[in-house]
């Protein structure tokens, strides 16, 4: 770490610290989002959606610590061709309103080790090219077998560039209950993620160890109205393969 991030790790640590203390605080917001918002709320950070991390170069998650699901470590549209979202969305999305054939949508989460099956018509798996240094998104016909579309992907650099908002990683746990109706949360322990090893990160999509989410809808009024309306394309991870993407890691308690 340079000195700069190591001061950043001392300061987020001591905050943490204070805000542990605390023990159960209320939720700030409802439903999934609220253990994150809370958690922001106490370290005095603003909400926001900038590309960079949350508190001076460190990007911060929280997690219920009774939860299995995926951690999204960061968003990314494809980076080739030039219009992918719309392909996707107009080629294999299904229609929300069945008198708009205008209004489509494609939601689907795709491993690189297997194909999925997306409405029993198209299998979406990614392919990592190495000699071309790119990620790939590969579309089946489920009925032929036969793969439909190859042209659409992402090149490491770009990943690579989307990632810098991780290079150092705060992931806080926290218990839970529910006291006067209210989701209360005590934020116990946290991890600290060093160095973020893309060449990890590549390997782990080879493997199955990432999920990417496609989550593309369309405008439904206004000046884009028919218009994909990309809500992002995350890059996810479970939990227990946090490690493997990482040169160090250090935890707090």
């Amino acid at each position: 770490m340079n000195q700069l991030n190591d001061t950043s790790v001392s300061k987020l640590v001591e905050k943490f610290l204070k805000i542990k203390a605390l023990g159960f605080v209320p939720s700030r917001r409802m439903h999934n989002t609220g253990i994150g918002k809370t958690f922001e709320d106490l370290l005095e950070k603003e909400e926001d959606n900038l590309a960079e991390a949350d508190f001076e170069g460190i990007e911060v998650k929280s997690q219920r610590d009774t939860a299995l699901s995926y951690i999204t470590l960061f968003t990314k549209s494809p980076s080739f061709p030039r219009g992918a979202n719309r392909i996707l969305r107009d080629n294999y999305g299904a229609l929300v309103d069945q008198s708009n054939p205008l209004i489509k949508k494609l939601h689907t989460s795709i491993f690189g080790n297997r194909y999925n099956t997306y409405r029993d018509i198209y299998g979406f798996k990614l392919d990592v090219n190495r000699s071309q240094e790119g990620l790939y998104l590969s579309v089946k016909d489920l009925e032929t077998n036969n793969v439909i579309l190859d042209s659409i992907g992402w090149s490491f650099n770009d990943l690579q560039k989307a990632a810098l908002k991780i290079k150092t990683l705060f992931v806080v746990w926290a218990d839970q209950k529910i006291y006067n109706g209210v989701e209360h949360f005590h934020y116990t322990k946290a991890i600290i993620y060093h160095d973020f090893n893309i060449g990890h990160f590549i390997t782990a999509m080879e493997n199955g160890g990432i999920m990417v989410d496609i989550r593309i809808g369309t405008y439904k009024s206004g000046s884009n109205m028919g218009k994909p309306h990309d809500h992002g394309t995350g890059f996810r991870v479970k939990r227990e393969f946090l490690d493997k993407l990482y040169d160090e890691r250090e935890d707090v308690e």
